[in-house]
C-alpha cells in the first residue's frame, strides 16, 4: 500500500526529526535501553503473548514501511512515498500473536532462532513521562543449515509510562526497497 506523506508534517516516523528534542537524563536512558533489550530477549525466546501483555500498551500503532527511492537530480517536487507493509493496532497484534500460538505457522516448523541486536539508542523527552525513542535493530534469524539472514531495521518508538513503561508507536523503516528477506512474519 503507497501513502503520501506531507512532507510538512512532523512526526514520529520522519527520521532526524522527533516531536521532543530535549534529551532524556542518563537514567531515563538507561531505563529506556534496557526496557528495550528486555523487549529484544522476549521476543528472541518467542515468548509473544508475555511481550504483547509486558510490553505493549492497548493505544498501540505498530507499522513497519519501507520508503520510495528518488534520484537526487530528480526536479519533481518533494514528497515523501511510504510503501506499508503492515500497519497494526492491539488488536491485530494480538490476532498475529495468536495465529503463532497455533503452531500453524509454516515458516516456524522447524523453528527458526532469531537473534535481535539493539542498538544506537537515543532518548528524548519533555515531560519524564513519555519517551521519543530512535534506535537500530538487527535481527539474524537462522532456520536449518542452510537459512541465515540478517536484517537491519531504522525504529522510532513512542514509549510511555503507564505506571510501567509501554510502547504506545512504533515505526519500523526498512532500509531496503525491496526486501531479501524470505519473509517479514516476526516482531521488530
Amino acid at each position: 500500500m503507497l501513502h503520501d506523506q506531507d512532507s510538512a508534517t512532523a512526526t514520529i516516523d520522519r527520521p532526524g526529526r522527533l516531536p521532543s528534542e530535549r534529551l532524556a537524563s542518563l537514567d531515563q536512558w538507561h531505563s529506556i535501553s534496557q526496557f528495550l533489550y528486555r523487549e529484544a530477549r522476549t521476543l528472541d525466546r518467542e515468548e509473544l503473548r508475555t511481550w504483547l501483555e509486558r510490553f505493549i500498551s492497548a493505544d498501540i500503532l505498530y507499522r513497519l514501511f519501507t520508503r520510495e527511492e528518488r534520484f537526487r537530480r530528480d526536479a519533481a517536487p518533494p514528497r515523501r512515498v511510504e510503501v506499508k507493509f503492515y500497519e497494526d493496532d492491539y488488536r491485530a497484534l494480538e490476532m498475529r500473536v495468536r495465529q503463532f500460538e497455533t503452531g500453524l505457522q509454516r515458516m516456524m516448523d522447524p523453528a527458526q532462532r532469531m537473534r535481535r541486536v539493539i542498538t544506537n539508542v537515543e532518548v528524548y523527552t519533555d515531560d519524564g513521562e513519555t519517551f521519543d525513542v530512535c534506535s537500530l535493530a538487527s535481527v539474524t534469524r537462522s532456520r536449518r543449515q542452510y537459512e541465515r539472514e540478517t536484517t537491519l531495521f531504522f525504529r522510532q518508538d513512542m514509549i510511555r509510562a503507564e505506571p510501567e513503561l509501554k510502547l504506545v508507536s512504533r515505526s519500523i523503516e526498512l532500509d531496503q526497497r525491496v526486501t531479501t528477506a524470505k519473509n517479514l512474519l516476526f516482531f521488530i
